[in-house]
């Protein structure tokens, strides 16, 4: 698999299946199976002609290390339902280069936003609910870094600056599936945030809302269920997703797990899971079938 990608890195030109076969010495169903399950993962693209070629965001991603934004807009519309649903200032945010970015944010006039909103969160994400989600899915030794550098700042008399009160905020964060911040980072300013998953549970980026400390008091149950519901419908997989770049942080070796909102639990790490064999064998069998 891993030759067939370098293959197609080397001929942006595109391939095709026979092509495939000569290079690796296989044969040309062979090549196809290859083929199919590349582009099942988004990974390479077919054309008119039977040419094969590496995904556009793929290629990026690999090129420089960061999934162009355009690549997340299929999620763009879950931002817009989550404020359609909630009538709260939403946000979709995700792990590029190290850091926490938002990408996405809807809201409108009046609508309580974090004063002095940055697109990249620096030294806020024990403070803030989008970033206790990203700290609760990391290994512990994201935590431990986070807290040596840059440290647990106070900005509120509600700010968790003690390591242990962290880690059981981080515990809990673990098992309810959500995040909440309630003025501890401005006053009178809450958040709740959940991550998102794709069709196979891997976690694409990171959903929240924020409002004023009356709404949290009076909506917080009904609005982290919609939070948790709309963050759990998979997103489209027709392109390549940034999961990918969440593996520095949502490592595949971590036990941390979260509760989804039907009470099951899955992996929070970005490894890929596998298709049944029936579901994989049925796809490839209809694309080498394929006219």
């Amino acid at each position: 698999m891993l030759q067939v990608t370098w293959l197609l890195a080397a001929r942006p030109e595109g391939v095709r299946a026979d092509e495939v076969a000569d290079g690796l010495g296989k044969s040309v169903s062979t090549a196809y199976n290859l083929l199919a399950s590349l582009c099942d993962e988004g990974v390479a693209t077919h054309h008119p002609g039977g040419v094969y070629r590496l995904a556009p965001g793929f290629r990026d991603t690999v090129v420089s290390g960061v999934a162009r934004a355009a690549e997340l807009h299929d999620l763009s519309g879950v931002v817009s339902d989550l404020l359609a649903r909630t009538h709260k200032r939403s946000y979709l945010a995700v792990v590029r280069a190290g850091g926490v970015e938002i990408v996405h944010e809807r809201g409108l006039q009046g609508m309580p936003k974090l004063p002095g909103l940055e697109p990249r969160l620096h030294d806020t994400a024990h403070a803030l609910a989008i970033g206790k989600v990203v700290l609760a899915l990391g290994r512990p030794e994201l935590v431990e870094r986070y807290v040596a550098h840059p440290g647990l700042r106070r900005f509120t008399p509600a700010t968790i600056t003690e390591a242990d009160a962290l880690h059981a905020e981080l515990e809990e964060v673990r098992r309810r599936g959500f995040a909440v911040e309630c003025e501890e980072l401005y006053a009178d300013f809450c958040c709740i945030a959940a991550p998102v998953h794709d069709a196979r549970g891997r976690v694409l980026a990171v959903l929240g809302i924020s409002m004023t400390r009356r709404a949290f008091d009076e909506e917080r149950e009904s609005l982290a269920r919609v939070l948790v519901e709309l963050a759990s419908v998979p997103a489209p997989s027709g392109r390549f997703q940034p999961s990918a770049e969440t593996r520095p942080v949502l490592d595949p070796a971590a036990t941390a797990r979260l509760a989804s909102h039907h009470g099951t639990t899955r992996a929070v790490s970005a490894a890929c899971a596998h298709n049944p064999p029936s579901v994989s064998a049925l796809a490839r069998s209809e694309r080498r079938h394929r006219p």
